[in-house]
């Protein structure tokens, strides 16, 4: 299964080089002292970079709050009217509606100063004052709020936050006196850690700074001190948790400013200067310079809160991708070939870089900059190598390390930092492996087998999908008779400790091998394949929620096995395989109402047991 992110320079390549417009989004600025206290919310168009209010305001006039998102609403939460409020406002993305707090409930406690991270699933907003380290969690599925009872490592006001898809950093904040602590949310179990000193902190003690973040890093913009306010944003690097300081600051010294991001920029709006300021400063993700796009709020004000569509939805993924990869397979003879499938209308061509030598049965993964092919056979029986397709210029080159042993028709998933290949048909003894091998995004260096748990089974033929925590292998070819040789079999495999369980309360609807995956933040789908007879059509829909099976009913057209599949936000797009000789046909189903249609741009070539990634 592919797992990756729309790559900052691919972004940039297509927007600036190719004139390729962003997508319409927006980010919202909520709240703030003008003076007096405002209510305002402005919105800001992150393809023109113009401001307006949109006319629906937050309830009542407040400062120095805080504000979370998902994919559909904006919550603006906390702050001081006066006095110090709980309330949180729902601000709706679809009509830009306010709801009053009638079906959302408030913080545990009245406070501003505070900060705030959101995954998919929940927003968590931390510290505040009077002076708090406590942690409240949103459930954005029914809007209630608890506190999980894991709080900051010490009471702080005036702090910031960013986020990816795996954790939340607080960052910097006041604690008699400023200080330059980041603390660390685990998404996964709500545990809290210091990344380690003096690596994982601000190059300065500050506080009342603002914050953005994209897939890779999160930067943290202005702030106080002592003695007076600074323009200095600090660089933190989600890989490895060390902070820098890039060099390009804001264009002026202030504090008690807001901030928002989309996955090309990140905007600093408001604050306290010399005096209150409407001005964004916008940080261009792929250079790290910064400049003033000149649009500004429409009031000077500070103590205000920021917020946009968050599409931290799967693995860290900001907004739709851009290019699907299919790559090598069996025509015949096998090829070298790769196919690029452009999401935004579609077609279908060759960017002309392909693999180094003709082969098939690979598996692939991606994070933000590079989609790794590995393993196969071709030329030589069995492969180890591992291939890296750079995003950017769509070259290939080999990283520096490959799989651990030679091995074929395998499986794989990807999270932000790491990519795991499973299962497959290694050229050793005992043939079929339950091996699993790790490539470290990082450094790309790759696992030892036995350093990660394995497979329940050894298998070949089998098929993967992820979400943000677990990985899912399901199906393929076991052992001969008398044990089952096809398998409906699924493990799970937890990012968080890289362990492997068969639940054993699901498993395929039917036992298949060479079947294929994809996903999106809720459902896993695991489609086609065959056993010893007939292929099979049939889509199985795993609910990543309570990890139970299900048959939405609308299968592949037609049926088929050896294939691939890559996916946006919107679709997956099956494609090849032999149905039962090879076939170029690309199939897409909708995600919005799993429907199953043919879009009618093909591969450029038919084949069978290919690769694929997206970007």
């Amino acid at each position: 299964m592919p797992a990756g992110i729309f790559g900052l320079k691919k972004t940039y390549k297509k927007q600036v080089l190719d004139d390729w417009p962003e997508l319409s989004e927006f980010g919202y600025f909520g709240g703030g002292n003008a003076p007096p206290n405002v209510c305002t919310i402005d919105r800001l168009d992150f393809s023109t970079e113009t401001v307006s209010a949109p006319g629906n305001d937050l309830t009542q006039a407040r400062y120095r709050l805080a504000a979370v998102s998902n994919s559909n609403y904006g919550y603006f939460a906390g702050g001081g009217t006066p006095p110090t409020v709980c309330t949180i406002d729902r601000l709706d993305f679809s009509n830009e509606t306010i709801q009053f707090p009638v079906t959302v409930e408030q913080l545990t406690q009245a406070r501003f100063y505070l900060a705030a991270v959101s995954n998919s699933n929940y927003g968590y907003f931390g510290g505040g004052l009077p002076l708090s380290s406590t942690i409240d969690r949103l459930d954005f599925s029914n809007e209630t709020v608890a506190a999980p009872g894991n709080n900051l490592t010490e009471a702080r006001q005036g702090l910031a936050a960013v986020s990816n898809s795996n954790y939340g950093y607080f960052g910097g904040g006041y604690a008699t006196p400023y200080v330059c602590t980041i603390d660390r949310l685990d998404f996964y179990n709500e545990t809290i850690l210091n990344p380690a000193a003096p690596l994982g902190q601000l190059t300065q003690a500050r506080g009342y700074l603002a914050a953005v973040s994209n897939s890779n890093y999160g930067y943290f913009g202005g702030g106080n001190l002592i003695p007076g306010r600074v323009s200095t944003i600090d660089r933190l690097d989600f890989s490895n948790e060390t902070v820098a300081a890039p060099g390009n600051d804001l264009t002026q010294a202030k504090y008690q400013l807001a901030a928002v991001s989309n996955s090309n920029y990140g905007y600093f709006g408001g604050g306290y200067a010399t005096s209150f300021v409407s001005t964004i400063d916008r940080l261009d993700f792929y250079s790290e310079t910064v400049d003033v796009p000149g649009n500004n709020l429409t009031q000077a004000r500070f103590g205000l809160a920021g917020t946009q569509v968050n599409y931290y939805q799967k693995v860290g993924i900001p907004i739709s991708k851009a290019y699907g990869y299919f790559g090598a397979g069996f025509a015949p003879p096998n090829v070298s070939t790769i196919d690029r499938l452009d999401f935004s209308n579609e077609t279908t061509s060759a960017p002309g870089n392909d693999s180094a030598w003709a082969n098939q049965n690979k598996a692939a993964v991606s994070n933000s900059n590079y989609g790794y092919f590995a393993g196969g056979s071709g030329a030589t029986p069995v492969s180890c190598t591992i291939e890296r397709l750079d995003f950017y210029s769509e070259t290939i080159t080999n990283p520096p390390a490959n799989l651990t042993q030679a091995k074929t028709v395998l499986a794989a998933v990807s999270n932000s930092n790491y990519g795991y290949f499973a299962g497959g048909f290694a050229s050793s003894v005992p043939g079929r492996v339950c091996t699993i091998d790790r490539l470290d995004f990082s450094n790309e260096t790759t696992s030892a087998p036995g350093t990660l748990e394995q497979l329940t089974q050894a298998r070949q033929g089998l098929a993967a999908v992820s979400n943000s925590n677990y990985g899912y292998f399901g199906g393929g070819y076991s052992s001969t008779p008398p044990t089952l040789r096809y398998k409906s079999t699924i493990d799970r495999l937890d990012f968080s400790n890289e362990t492997v369980a068969a639940p054993g309360t699901y498993e395929l609807t039917q036992p298949r091998r060479r079947l294929s995956g994809v996903s999106n933040s809720n459902y896993g789908y695991f489609a086609g394949g065959y056993e010893s007879g007939p292929m099979f059509s049939t889509i199985d829909r795993l609910d990543f929620s309570n990890e139970t099976i299900s048959l939405p009913g609308n299968n592949l057209t037609p049926a088929r096995n050896s294939f691939a599949a890559v996916s946006n936000s919107n679709y997956g797009y099956f494609g090849g395989g032999a149905v039962p000789t090879p076939t170029s046909t690309i199939v897409r189903l909708d995600f919005l109402n799993e429907t199953v249609s043919v879009p009618g741009n093909n591969l450029t070539r038919a084949r069978s047991t290919l690769a694929a990634v997206s970007n």
